[in-house]
C-alpha cells in the first residue's frame, strides 16, 4: 500500500506541494536515533511485516507505532518523506511523524503532546497541508496523547504483539472458528476449554493479533472477553477507533 501511493505520487505530482522521498534502499527520510542525540528517543520493534525497528522522536509517536503494529490491514512508516511547501509567503518544510496506510485510505500522522497540539501555529500547518493534500486523497492528522493512549488500546496493543511470532496449529485455528460460528461471540475462556491445548490463550491472542479473530479492544483482554468473526463488509482496521473513541 505504502509503495502504490510512492508511484501514485511519482506519475502524478501533487500540486502545491513537492514531494521527496528517501533514497533508495532507505526507509527513513532522515535518522532519528544517532548517538550524539541528547534528546530520549524511542526504538520500537514491529513485527507485522518481517521483524524492523521504528525509530520514534517522542513517546506519543512510540505508542502510535506500538498500535499500528498490532493492527492487521495496517502499512506504515516512521519519517517517511519531506513536504515542501508555501504558507504565509514563505517556503516550508515538514517531516510528518508517520504515514499511514490500510485499503484505501492514506494519512500522514503527526504526533503530539495534548499541550503541543493546541499550539496555533501546529494547528495552522495542519490545516494548510489538510487542504494542499486533500486533491490527492491523502489525509494529515494531528494526533494528540489523549488519541492514543485511551482507553484500554495501547495496553491491549501490547500484550497482542507478545504473540506476533505465535504459530497457531491449524486444526486449533479450524475449532476456534468454529466455536465462534456456534455463537457469533464467545469468551476467550470458553475457546481455550474446548481447545483442550496447554497453549490455548495464545493461540487465541495470536489470532487476534492476526486479525483472523476481533475483540473490542477499548476494553481490557482477559478470559472473559468476547470475541467474534472479523466483519468482512467492515473496511477500515480497528486502529481508526482510536479518534471515535475520544471524541464520543
Amino acid at each position: 500500500m505504502l509503495e502504490q501511493l510512492r508511484s501514485r505520487w511519482r506519475d502524478q505530482p501533487c500540486d502545491g506541494i513537492r514531494v521527496q522521498w528517501p533514497e533508495v534502499g532507505r526507509d527513513r527520510i532522515r535518522k532519528v536515533i544517532t548517538r550524539s542525540g541528547v534528546r530520549r528517543r524511542y526504538a520500537i520493534p514491529c513485527y507485522r511485516y518481517g521483524a524492523r525497528e521504528a525509530q520514534c522522536e517522542a513517546a506519543e509517536e512510540a505508542a502510535a507505532c506500538i498500535l499500528l503494529d498490532a493492527c492487521p490491514g495496517i502499512e506504515f512508516q516512521e519519517q517517511p518523506l519531506t513536504l515542501t511547501f508555501s504558507w504565509l509567503g514563505k517556503i516550508h518544510q515538514h517531516v510528518p511523524d508517520l504515514l499511514v496506510a490500510s485499503p484505501g485510505r492514506y494519512e500522514f500522522w503527526e504526533c503530539k503532546r495534548d499541550t503541543e497540539a493546541r499550539n496555533f501555529w501546529i494547528r495552522k500547518r495542519a490545516e494548510r497541508l489538510q487542504t494542499l493534500l486533500a486533491p490527492t486523497g491523502v489525509g494529515y492528522r494531528v494526533v494528540t496523547g489523549r488519541e492514543v493512549f485511551a482507553g484500554h488500546y495501547l495496553e491491549n496493543a501490547r500484550l497482542l504483539r507478545r504473540f506476533a511470532a505465535h504459530r497457531v496449529p491449524s486444526s486449533v485455528e479450524s475449532e476456534a472458528e468454529l466455536q465462534v460460528r456456534q455463537t457469533g461471540t464467545v469468551t476467550i475462556q470458553r475457546i481455550q476449554r474446548a481447545l483442550c491445548t496447554g497453549t490455548g490463550i495464545a493461540d487465541i491472542l495470536a489470532l487476534v493479533y492476526r486479525g483472523d479473530l476481533s475483540a473490542d479492544l477499548n476494553v481490557r483482554l482477559t478470559e472473559q472477553s468476547l470475541v467474534f468473526l472479523p466483519d468482512k463488509n467492515r473496511r477500515l482496521p480497528w486502529v481508526w477507533q482510536l479518534f471515535a473513541a475520544v471524541s464520543a
